[in-house]
This record gives structure tokens, sequence and C-alpha cells, in this order.
């Protein structure tokens, strides 16, 4: 799993590259990586306890969180692990969090 996501990832970010060459100003490709969950290092309340495969409720909100907070980062930081912190911090957006486009 952990090497399709790596593919999946390369994939995603060469049609990233592909759209950032159009240059175009008002279009913009917002990355999340999926290699970015560390699922490994997580607790086993971060499994559904209905199947044991799926992500419990804590672990969705702990995601989404982490998802979120880095959503105007730019696509090294976002590679970043999502770490599993006892309580979810949500950031809020700030005047100058921008979607970061390259090269334009």
């Amino acid at each position: 799993m952990d090497a399709l996501t790596a593919e999946y990832d390369q994939a995603v970010l060469q049609l990233i590259r592909e759209w950032n060459a159009k240059r175009d100003p008002t279009f913009a490709v917002v990355w999340q990586p999926g290699s970015a969950v560390d699922i490994a290092n997580y607790p086993i309340e971060a499994v559904s306890d209905v199947d044991c495969f799926h992500p419990s409720s804590d672990a969705h909100g702990r995601l989404a969180a982490g998802f979120w907070n880095r959503y105007h980062l730019d696509l090294e930081s976002k590679a970043a692990p999502i770490t599993w912190d006892e309580s979810i911090k949500v950031r809020c957006l700030e005047d100058g969090d921008r979607i970061k486009i390259p090269n334009l």
C-alpha cells in the first residue's frame, strides 16, 4: 500500500507540473499527499472498531484537521507526516495565506 501511495502521489505531482507549465493565473491545483498519513505510528484508537480497517471517527477528525492545516503550505511542507495529537487543532486561515502557485 505504501508503494502504491507513493506512485499515486508522483502521478498527481506530474499532473500539477503539467498544469503549472501552462502558467494560467486563474487556475490552481491543490495537492494533499496521501503519504502524509502516518498510520503506522497512530494508536489503536485510530482504527475503526467496526472492521479494524477504516479510520475511526477520532482519526477522521485528526486527518481532516491535518489536511486543512496544510492547505496553504508549499508542496514540501505538505508532505510532512500528520502526527497523532491528543487534541485536534484546527488552524484558522490568516490574511497572508494563499494557495501557492509555483513559477507564476
